[in-house]
């Protein structure tokens, strides 16, 4: 197993079925491991596309999106379809197929530091060596579920994807989670109140028709609006 087969193995393990994106020699080694490995590759006509289609299956089925691209000019069409995984907070692993370790920052043509364009509109962005490419697997996968969930980039060589693996598949778990919000909304309002989520991940809480509490995952506080009613029957919020 190279290293490029155990991060497939770990992308399966995470539930990942597809990956997005467009062909390219730094690619390949990726794509055979999906190939081999039982993750369906799905060829877009653009890596911005790429990025908006991982981001769409992360939210739809609450797994990572996963997507792929070339180096250069290849990463920052992925970076469109990136940044608005990172504003819809969905969970994505995005990964940047590049250059060979002693070629980077030696060549003038297609370079570009993909983590400085990255780590503005991702959770995280990793570089993967011949050493971490589990530990950092792990680490990406867990941190792009956990609450606020969102994208991590990872940065790939080609001579690291084609070496020989140092551990096996490892586990990953949530680093955080806001599952319990719900219970804490109801729990401040009182066991008849109405709970919901919103499309924005915040959770409502409708408190016996006169308050409403909203939970803001992201700050992890809560915000109160209370309503009155006036002279029409009406409410006004206060």
């Amino acid at each position: 197993m190279n290293n490029a087969d155990l991060i497939v193995a770990t992308l399966k393990k995470a539930g990942i079925t597809h990956g997005f994106g467009i062909p390219s020699g730094n690619v390949l080694p990726l794509m055979e491991a999906m190939r081999t490995g039982g993750i369906e590759f799905v060829l877009t006509a653009h890596e911005g596309s790429a990025g908006f289609a991982a981001d769409v299956m992360g939210r739809q089925t609450g797994k990572p999106g996963f997507c792929i691209a070339t180096l250069g000019p290849g990463a920052t069409n992925l970076a469109t379809g990136v940044g608005n995984a990172w504003l819809d907070r969905s969970p994505m692993i995005a990964i940047t197929c590049n250059l060979n370790t002693e070629q980077q920052g030696r060549r003038i043509q297609m370079w570009i530091d993909h983590h400085q364009l990255f780590k503005p509109i991702t959770k995280a962005s990793y570089a993967l060596n011949f050493d971490n490419v589990a530990d950092t697997l792990s680490k990406a996968i867990s941190l792009a579920l956990s609450e606020p969930m969102g994208p991590v980039h990872i940065d790939l060589p080609e001579d690291v994807a084609l070496a020989a693996a140092q551990k096996s598949v490892a586990d990953f778990v949530p680093l955080t989670s806001i599952n319990d919000s719900g219970s804490r909304i109801r729990k401040s309002c009182g066991q008849n109140s109405i709970v919901s989520k919103t499309p924005s991940g915040c959770y409502w809480g409708e408190c016996l028709a006169s308050e409403r509490i909203l939970f803001d995952p992201e700050l992890h506080r809560k915000m109160v609006n209370t309503f009155h009613d006036n002279n029409n029957g009406q409410r006004d919020s206060g």
